[in-house]
C-alpha cells in the first residue's frame, strides 16, 4: 500500500499534506497551517508539493494549492475565510427553507410514495457554499503553480454512488501514473468547483453532485486508505492534520443509566466513523509497515515493479476534545437550525459530535484555529524537521 514506483533509487524529499474531512472542525487545519507559515521565512517556497484533501479538507487543500506560488498569502487567505464563517455561508438557514425541507421529508416518509412526490435530495441546501468557493478559489492558478514548479500535485477524493468506488481526482505534473486498487482509483483530471462540492457532499445532509455520468458524495465514505493518494503522487514523507482528539471516550460504569441514542447521537457517531476511523486505521497500518521494514535491516522491500519503504510522517491533531468546545456555541446556531437539531436530539450532550461538524460559526472556528495554532507551535521542532528546515529549529520561535 505504501510504495514508490522507483526501485532502488533515492529520491529527494517530497512532503505530502493530508487534510481529511471534518466539516466545521476543519478550521483546526487552518490554525495549524497558519502556525507553519509563521515558522517559515516570509519568502519560503511552498513546503507541500503534494496536497491531498477529502470532504471539507478538500476545500482547504484546493485553496492552498491555488496559492502554492505564494504559500504565506494562501495560508492567510485560508485563515481569513474560516475566521469569518457563519452557518449561512454554508447552507441556507432561513425559516422558509427549513420548513419546506421538513415538510418534504415528512410527506415523503408518510406517503410511502403514493403521492408521487419528487424524493428530497438532501436535508440542507448548501448552494451558499458553492457561491463562497466561487469567490475565493481561482482554479486556473493550480495549473500555473504546477507549471512554475511550486506544486507537484493536488488531489480531491469523492465517492461514486453508482460504482461504489473511491475516486481520487488529481491534477499534477506530467508523468504521474493513474492507479487502481480494490474499490479505489486515481484519475488525472482538471479540478473544478464540482469536484469540491462532490467531495464535501455529506450524505443525506448535502445533495450529491454529478460528475460526467455518475453522482458523487462525500469522499470520506469510501476512503479506506486516505494516505495512499499522496504516496501515489510522489510524496515520501507526510504531514497529517487530523481533527479528532485521540483520547478515548469513557464508558459509564456497569449499571449506569445510559440514555437511548437519539438520531442526532447516532448521526454524530456515523460522522465520526465516516471522517476519522479510516484515517486512524491507515496511520496504524503505516506504522506497522514502517516497523516491519525497519526489522529487515533494509530501507525498502522490493515487490514486482514497486517497493515498500519506510515513510516519515507526523500527525497533528487537537490536544483538546472538540466536542467539549462546541457546547459553548450551540446558541449561535440560527433558530431554524436549532429547531431542526432539537427535533433529532442533536442539542443534547450526546449530540455534540454532530454539532461540532455543523457549527460553521466564526467564534467556534476561531477557537479551533487558535487550538490548531498552539498545537502546531508545541510540535514546532518535529514540524521543521519533517519539512527539512533543521536550521530553523534553534532559532527563536
Amino acid at each position: 500500500m505504501y510504495w514508490l514506483s522507483f526501485k532502488k533509487k533515492q529520491e529527494p524529499p517530497v512532503t505530502g499534506l493530508i487534510l481529511p474531512g471534518g466539516g466545521a472542525r476543519n478550521a483546526y487545519q487552518a490554525g495549524v497551517l497558519k502556525a507553519i507559515g509563521d515558522m517559515l521565512p516570509e519568502d519560503a517556497e511552498n513546503p507541500f508539493p503534494v496536497i491531498c484533501g477529502t470532504s471539507s479538507g478538500a476545500l482547504n487543500a484546493v485553496l492552498l494549492a491555488s496559492s502554492a506560488a505564494r504559500f504565506q498569502e494562501g495560508v492567510d487567505r485560508l485563515y481569513g475565510i474560516w475566521a469569518n464563517f457563519h452557518v449561512g455561508k454554508v447552507f441556507k438557514t432561513d425559516p422558509m427553507t427549513a420548513i419546506k425541507s421538513g415538510l418534504r421529508w415528512g410527506l415523503a416518509f408518510a406517503s410511502g410514495g403514493l403521492l408521487r412526490l419528487q424524493p428530497p435530495r438532501a436535508i440542507l441546501d448548501n448552494s451558499p457554499l458553492r457561491g463562497l468557493l466561487e469567490r475565493h478559489i481561482r482554479f486556473a492558478r493550480i495549473q500555473q503553480a504546477i507549471d512554475s514548479g511550486d506544486l507537484r500535485a493536488v488531489a480531491v477524493t469523492a465517492s461514486g454512488y453508482s460504482s461504489g468506488m473511491s475516486l481520487t481526482f488529481y491534477q499534477g505534473i506530467k508523468g504521474l501514473v493513474p492507479w487502481k486498487r480494490t474499490r479505489r482509483q486515481g484519475k488525472p483530471e482538471e479540478l473544478t468547483l464540482d469536484h469540491l462540492m462532490a467531495s464535501s457532499a455529506i450524505p443525506v445532509l448535502f445533495p450529491a453532485v454529478k460528475l460526467r455520468t455518475e453522482y458523487y458524495g462525500d469522499g470520506s465514505m469510501r476512503a479506506t486508505a486516505p494516505l495512499s493518494p499522496a504516496l501515489h503522487l510522489g510524496a515520501n514523507r507526510l504531514l497529517v492534520i487530523g481533527v479528532r482528539n485521540s483520547r478515548l471516550d469513557v464508558v459509564s460504569e456497569e449499571g449506569a443509566d445510559n440514555p437511548y441514542p437519539t438520531f442526532g447521537h447516532i448521526s454524530g457517531y456515523i460522522f465520526d466513523t465516516l471522517f476519522m476511523d479510516s484515517l486512524d486505521a491507515d496511520i496504524e497500518r503505516m506504522r506497522r509497515i514502517n516497523h516491519t521494514i525497519s526489522e529487515t535491516g533494509d530501507n525498502q522491500i522490493d515487490y514486482k515493479d514497486s517497493s515498500l519503504r519506510q515513510i516519515d510522517y507526523l500527525v497533528i491533531s487537537p490536544s483538546r476534545d472538540v466536542r467539549e468546545i462546541v457546547e459553548r456555541y450551540v446558541g449561535n446556531f440560527p433558530r431554524s437550525v436549532r429547531v431542526l437539531l432539537k427535533g433529532i436530539g442533536a442539542l443534547t450532550r450526546e449530540g455534540r459530535p454532530l454539532m461540532s461538524y455543523l457549527m460553521f460559526d466564526a467564534p467556534y472556528c476561531k477557537e479551533l484555529m487558535e487550538l490548531g495554532y498552539q498545537d502546531a507551535l508545541a510540535a514546532r521542532e518535529q514540524i521543521l524537521h519533517l519539512l527539512g528546515h533543521d536550521e530553523l529549529i534553534d532559532a527563536q520561535a
